[in-house]
């Protein structure tokens, strides 16, 4: 069993950069959910209302990040640019981030329809995930997300029309188990790393929009298939045991079993 694909996604919501190798730290993949589109309150904005948000592109640079619009404009915003304390809410936390690019909260209003910001982690992270008392970013509720190869193709079995391993944003992406065998790993090793499963991932309405149009499909699939047979689960969300490089190719270890 190996990791095939490796992704992070700079900015929540947005486009996936895929990664031949990463650091992994506790509160997730470097530069993983560092941003956060927002509400000028700091309440986050995200696809599942906004679905053409995943088609926006982003790319990281040392001290910045540019945007790219679905329409291909873009926007470069500097971290020295992100200098006024804000707090900023993801689900039922609240915590303090950073903000201030004016000029590019306008633009995304602009191209998003609504009045937005956009917010940065900072370099210490003031979130903390109750499980591990250890820091979070802006992602969801937990660090990390593993999908299966196996799990997709059981999962397409299902469907009228396949869907792409893509809709469901894992950060790891494995090959080689069988299916939803994943939900039963209770620890496992990818390359320099070892990882506790914290809980499965219940999807929501973000895996049923087609990442070439940004529409959602009109029978709600595959979330609909997964509700009925699955609960809705697809994947599983990981803890980090320690920090380290993982690398696409790498070797994907069962260590313990639930």
């Amino acid at each position: 069993m190996k990791l095939i694909q490796l992704n992070r996604y700079p900015v929540k919501s947005m486009g996936a950069n895929a990664l031949s190798e990463s650091k992994v730290m506790t509160k997730g993949l470097l530069h993983d959910r560092e941003w956060l589109i927002a509400s000028p309150q700091g309440n986050m904005i995200t696809a599942r209302k906004f679905p053409q948000m995943l088609l926006w592109r982003v790319c990281v640079e040392h001290d910045s990040i540019i945007l790219t619009a679905p329409d291909s404009s873009s926007r470069t915003v500097h971290i020295d640019e992100m200098n006024r304390q804000a707090d900023a809410t993801v689900w039922r936390d609240s915590f303090g981030a950073y903000c201030g690019s004016d000029a590019t909260d306008a633009w995304l209003s602009e191209k998003l329809g609504v009045d937005a910001c956009i917010y940065w982690l900072g370099k210490e992270s003031r979130r903390i995930l109750t499980h591990t008392q250890t820091p979070l970013s802006f992602a969801d509720g937990a660090p990390f997300l593993l999908a299966n190869t196996a799990s997709l193709q059981s999962l397409n079995g299902d469907l009228e029309e396949s869907v792409e391993i893509e809709r469901f944003r894992a950060n790891f992406v494995v090959d080689g188990s069988e299916a939803y065998e994943e939900e039963h790993w209770q620890r496992i090793r990818i390359g320099e790393v070892e990882f506790e499963h914290f809980k499965p991932c219940v999807r929501c309405v973000m895996v049923t929009v087609d990442l070439q149009t940004g529409k959602k499909d009109p029978f709600q699939e595959p979330l609909s298939t997964l509700a009925v047979g699955r609960k809705a689960i697809f994947g599983v969300n990981l803890v980090a045991l320690n920090e380290g490089t993982v690398r696409v190719g790498d070797k994907v270890e069962v260590l313990s079993w639930l």
